[in-house]
């Protein structure tokens, strides 16, 4: 099986939910969960909390419809336990939680063995078609940078990466890398649909 394959056969198993706003399906870890704990309504950033849950796009017009009635129809009441408004809840409590989250799928993929550092690592992976996506540090020289994504052209691989070389650097306690790569994988998947969900809450 290739891993186009591999891909397509995911993506028709994966749990899908329905957002209670535009009522439109998605795949679960696509969505933003939210549960009602002792009558509180809490923001479910790992989607383990217990009860049913409730599910919203991640986009900004979907959240902002939840703040108006959707939450209102789920606690009976306002939705003042969550958030003052939808701006706040997006910046103090949603992308911070979020990011935390992309942290630790950085750290699950190193110690897991699913995400190289260092260019040597990355380009042996990519000549053996066992890449499935390049992350570049957002500082990297023009040069760097337009090297690796000619590369993953090439290959018809996406680029990701939200931070600088300090930060991977700093996170898994190495000197400053300026690429890593992922290799395929469940991780992987969850990982590039986290960043596009922190990407397009942060444009909006």
């Amino acid at each position: 099986m290739t891993l186009e394959q591999t891909k397509e056969q995911v993506e028709n198993t994966a749990p899908q939910r329905r957002c209670i706003c535009c009522r439109g399906n998605g795949k679960k870890t696509g969505l933003l969960r939210f549960a009602v704990i002792q009558g509180c309504l809490c923001f479910d950033l790992r989607q383990k909390l217990p009860g049913r849950g409730y599910y919203v796009c991640a986009q900004n017009h979907c959240l902002e419809k939840a703040f108006e009635s959707g939450f209102r129809r789920i606690t009976k009441h306002e939705s003042k336990e969550l958030a003052p408004d939808v701006q706040t809840f997006v910046r103090e409590i949603l992308l911070p939680g979020l990011k935390k989250r992309y942290t630790e799928y950085l750290l699950a993929g190193y110690q897991s063995h699913r995400l190289l550092l260092g260019a040597d690592s990355v380009e042996h992976a990519a000549q053996a078609d066992q890449l499935a996506a390049y992350i570049i540090a957002s500082d990297a020289s023009e040069a760097t940078a337009q090297k690796y994504r000619m590369n993953a052209e090439r290959k018809q691989l996406p680029v990701l990466g939200l931070y600088d070389r300090s930060f991977y650097g700093c996170l898994f306690g190495k000197s400053d890398k300026v690429v890593l790569g992922w290799m395929p994988g469940t991780l992987f998947d969850e990982f590039s649909v986290l960043e596009s969900m922190i990407r397009r809450l942060s444009a909006e």
